[in-house]
C-alpha cells in the first residue's frame, strides 16, 4: 500500500480539554515509526492494546497537530479508563482510512474525499 492510497480521513477525538482528530495517514505513520523503530511491531502492539502502544498512536496523531507536544504530555492526558474508548476510535480511524480493494480484481482503489 502507498501513502496516497490512504484516505484523508479522521475520527475526533478528546484529551483533555482539546478535540484532535486521529489520522491514519503517512504524518502519522512517521511518527509512530519514529517511536517504535518498526512500523509492524507498533501495530501489533496495537492489536493486543498495549497502554505503551496507544499512547504512542495518540502522540503521534496529537503531534501532526500539535509539534509542541511530547509522549509524556499525552501520557498524562491519558487515564487507564481511556483505552476502551480509544480502541475504538482506533479501529473506527482504521477502518475509514484505508483504500477500498476492489472485490473483482483484487485491485486496491483509493478515493478522495473533498
Amino acid at each position: 500500500m502507498k501513502g496516497n492510497e490512504l484516505k484523508d480521513r479522521g475520527i475526533k477525538f478528546r484529551l483533555g480539554e482539546k478535540e484532535y482528530e486521529l489520522k491514519f495517514n503517512l504524518n502519522t505513520f512517521c511518527e509512530l515509526e519514529e517511536i517504535y523503530g518498526d512500523l509492524n511491531k507498533a501495530f501489533d502492539d496495537l492489536q493486543r492494546m498495549k497502554i505503551k502502544a496507544v499512547r504512542a498512536l495518540v502522540y503521534a496523531a496529537v503531534k501532526v497537530e500539535d509539534e509542541r507536544v511530547t509522549l509524556k504530555n499525552v501520557g498524562s492526558m491519558l487515564g487507564l479508563d481511556d483505552l476502551e474508548r480509544l480502541g475504538t476510535v482506533i479501529n473506527e480511524a482504521l477502518s475509514i482510512a484505508m483504500p477500498e480493494v476492489d472485490e473483482t480484481s483484487g485491485e486496491v482503489t483509493a478515493t478522495q474525499v473533498p
